[in-house]
């Protein structure tokens, strides 16, 4: 039974259970409950068509070639591309998974052990969710814009009098992209799929789907490297690049981008009477917020792992990473399955495999150098 078929399970179940409460009591409505019983009867036929295509899916293997691309989105979030991933390589998967090897796959066959995979604790952010992602038809392009400049001022004339005063015209700059194409494969034992009673495609597509989140966190975090780091010094210096340095035109929407270590530092920060200035967003315990003088701002985290500090020196971004990060999305996944191919040095069919190979197709640019703070703060000096 796969994951869609437990699903469907499920709502036949809550179903039925729900039409029961509508014949009993002084709930009692006949209506209702014939209403819920024909739901249960169309979730009935949805299941035993899934568990038609199950079956038949163990029967072949998933051994055709087969192309999915999936479809653009502008704010993802990891759930989001890890659902998008499994539904586009269900039909097809089949790296170095194989059944010989325990950590390589091995796990996943029955034995005298429990062979559902489980998973270690870990957190993703999708950085993609807070940038511009523009979808593209063409290779190459360019964006027009018009530069930044104040105009002049118009002069006082007295009446009748001559104007000799020229208003500066608006100049204009174009920014231009050019799609690179990222790709990455992955062999999977054939062996492994057959004789495993574990979702082994679902676990693979997870972790394909997390390597393209990570590909892109690594894409905007090189596009931020390229703005000179600031010494922030403390809290203090995070205020003054938010009232100065990004000023009134960008402290609108403005963030903290941190890391763990930045986490740790943020947390134990109070003000003169001693309150915590990071706390949970009342309206979204789940969203952390810093008390910056008379501003606050939404603090995103990464994790260490992703965004190291370098030795005591802990990165914060300040800002709008949409305003400075545009992502020009060609093709935004697409995975391709074959069982006869060959990728260096494996050969598909030679060696019972299906290869998997991923493919996306993007540009990162930056489009507006002064929406952020490059920062860093020297925690081993700074005070509270």
């Amino acid at each position: 039974m796969n994951k869609k078929m437990r699903e469907i399970l499920a709502k036949i179940q809550a179903k039925t259970e729900e039409a029961k409460s509508f014949m009993d009591g002084e709930n009692k409505d006949i209506e209702k409950a014939n209403a819920l019983m024909d739901e249960v009867d169309s979730l009935q036929k949805e299941y035993d068509a899934e568990k038609r295509v199950y079956e038949a899916e163990k029967l072949t293997g998933g051994q055709a070639a087969a192309t999915v691309v999936v479809g653009a989105g502008t704010d993802k979030t990891v759930e989001d591309e890890i659902a998008k991933f499994a539904k586009a390589v269900r039909g097809f998967i089949k790296k170095g998974l194989v059944e010989g090897v325990d950590e390589d796959g091995g796990y996943t066959v029955p034995e005298d052990v429990s062979t559902r995979v489980e998973y270690y604790k870990d957190v993703d952010y999708a950085l993609e969710q807070d940038i511009d992602v523009v979808p593209v038809s063409t290779n190459k392009g360019s964006r027009t814009y018009q530069k930044k400049t104040t105009p002049n001022t118009f002069v006082d004339i007295d009446e009748n009098g001559e104007i000799t005063n020229e208003i500066e015209a608006p100049k204009f700059e174009r920014l231009p992209y050019a799609i690179q194409d990222r790709a990455g494969f992955m062999p999977v034992s054939n062996d492994l799929v057959s004789d495993s009673d574990a979702n082994i495609m679902e676990v693979v597509a997870e972790w394909l789907g997390k390597a393209d989140v990570n590909t892109t966190n690594k894409k905007v975090l090189e596009k931020v490297a390229e703005k000179a780091q600031v010494d922030l010094g403390d809290i203090d210096g995070i205020k003054t690049a938010l009232n100065v340095t990004l000023g009134q035109a960008y402290k609108n929407g403005a963030k903290i981008y941190t890391n763990d270590d930045g986490l740790n530092y943020l947390d134990t920060l109070k003000d003169k009477n001693g309150r915590d200035l990071l706390n949970p967003d009342p309206t979204a315990p789940a969203q952390l917020q810093l008390r910056c003088g008379t501003t606050v701002l939404p603090v995103k985290v990464l994790p260490n792992a992703v965004w190291a500090s370098v030795d005591t020196k802990v990165p914060f971004v300040i800002g709008n990473l949409f305003d400075y990060v545009r992502k020009y999305d060609r093709q935004h996944m697409s995975v391709k399955g074959s069982d006869v191919a060959s990728i260096g040095g494996f050969n598909a069919f030679a060696q019972n495999m299906t290869l998997l190979r991923a493919i996306v197709r993007d540009d990162y640019r930056v489009k507006d150098v002064d929406s952020i703070v490059n920062g860093y703060i020297d925690t081993s000096v700074s005070g509270n």
